[in-house]
């Protein structure tokens, strides 16, 4: 089966690559068959859009292949820069074909495109003897393979020159401001009467990479596992993982493991990579927000992970923290919620949907999901119910904390698609108040 998978694929690449396929005035893709598209287009890379969000975790140890499936290695780790929030590398094992054993290999995160049908990372245009030539990377001089000059010659040789623009020369911050000091968020400014105040920076400028600080870029593996505290020094918890976005070359978000810290076991916290920074030792990170903002921000059961690729609630978590967005949060990615409910804590008893991928349908579910989100007064389970929508018909689903939250969100839900359109499944969540 694999080899005629390999033979139709050559032969796909082949009649691309044809005269008589060139001659045409625009492209003509072939729908007969489900992988055409995929072998042939990549995936669209929209840098101020949420494309993805995928664990770091996930990531690393995935197996690489060309457009051809040829096998090209595996993700070893990813170099980034935790402070902007800034994927520097994608760090590749080649396992040896080379004949120099485990020879490393670095590429700009944008070229990689998740192939979710088969559990790869794909390079359209890449073969081994491309690798071969890429500009060596090596483990042991890893400030020296993540300089200016090395990283520009990386991103120049996969012709990818367009996206290098997050270096920012010399020490000093973006609009002539001195390095950051004290939180993230915020830079120190010395005034002509001797003192220092400080102001709010653009985000813009926090995901911006001073060229001093390459020489730190980290390993993902390295962080994961790294106590966290908050600015009163309490131990908020530990990073549990990263989300990460290759096609934008950016950190989605931070996970952390607030649940002792907030007083309920296993709550997990997601947070944006900017409100994070490193202590003098870098042994430590901390986190610019106090108790109450970690408390009131967005958390989850440690199994129960919500869907981060949706920017509606990606953006509910950036906001929470008074960072505004690199994606726009109007904009929608795959159907919302698509394979589960998150929320429910005994989906056993529901009948599995599969979701619809027209865009009219995704357009419906991020529509009735931005309006609950903004809705007052809505309990954290009510904001991310799972919504499914097929060829116009929605489906509600998950444990809501009142009646009267399930009520507004089929009336909300029957505004945007006609409530003669919507079937709500919530399930008030069985209390005492309500037993």
């Amino acid at each position: 089966m694999k080899r005629k998978l390999q033979i139709i694929i050559r032969a796909s690449i082949a009649f691309v690559l044809s005269p008589s396929a060139l001659a045409q005035d625009g492209p003509s893709l072939n729908t007969n068959g489900p992988d055409d598209t995929r072998v042939r287009v990549p995936h669209a890379r929209r840098p101020n859009h949420l494309n993805q969000a995928v664990k770091a975790s996930d990531v690393i140890g995935t197996t690489v292949k060309n457009y051809l499936d040829e096998k090209l290695g595996k993700v070893k780790d990813l170099a980034v820069d935790l402070e902007s929030g800034r994927i520097v590398l994608v760090i590749l094992s080649t396992g040896g074909w080379i004949g120099m054993g485990d020879t490393m290999a670095a590429v700009p995160p944008e070229i990689l495109h998740h192939d979710t049908a088969y559990k790869v990372f794909r390079i359209l245009d890449t073969d081994k003897e491309k690798l071969k030539g890429a500009p060596k990377f090596a483990l042991s001089q890893w400030s020296a393979c993540c300089d200016s000059n090395h990283l520009s010659s990386v991103y120049e040789y996969y012709d990818e020159e367009s996206v290098f623009g997050f270096i920012q020369k010399g020490n000093e911050a973006p609009d002539g401001r001195p390095e950051l000091d004290g939180p993230l968020n915020m830079a120190s400014t010395y005034k002509a009467d001797g003192a220092w105040t400080k102001d709010p920076i653009s985000n813009d400028s926090q995901c911006m990479i001073p060229a001093s600080r390459l020489g730190q870029v980290q390993k993902s593996s390295k962080l994961m596992g790294l106590p966290v505290l908050n600015l009163q020094n309490e131990k908020v918890g530990r990073v549990e993982n990263l989300l990460v976005d290759l096609p934008s070359g950016r950190i989605v978000a931070v996970i952390i493991s607030s649940g002792r810290f907030l007083g309920m076991n296993g709550e997990m916290s997601a947070v944006p990579p900017t409100t994070l920074r490193f202590t003098a030792d870098r042994a430590t990170l901390q986190l610019d927000a106090s108790k109450g903002m970690l408390s009131q921000a967005p958390h989850f059961k440690a199994n129960q992970w919500p869907d981060f690729s949706q920017p509606s609630y990606a953006g509910v978590v950036y906001h929470a923290y008074h960072v505004e967005p690199y994606f726009d949060t109007n904009a929608t990615t795959a159907a919302d919620n698509a394979a589960r409910n998150i929320r429910d804590h005994d989906n056993r008893t529901l009948t599995p949907l599969t979701p619809g991928h027209s865009q009219a349908d995704v357009d419906t579910t991020a529509q009735i999901r931005q309006a609950i989100i903004t809705a007052n007064n809505m309990s954290m389970d009510a904001r991310y119910v799972e919504i499914i929508t097929i060829d116009g018909w929605v489906t509600l689903r998950g444990p809501v904390d009142t009646i009267e939250e399930k009520n507004r969100i089929g009336e909300i839900a029957g505004r945007i698609a006609r409530s003669e359109n919507v079937d709500n499944q919530l399930q008030v969540k069985l209390t005492a108040s309500n037993n």
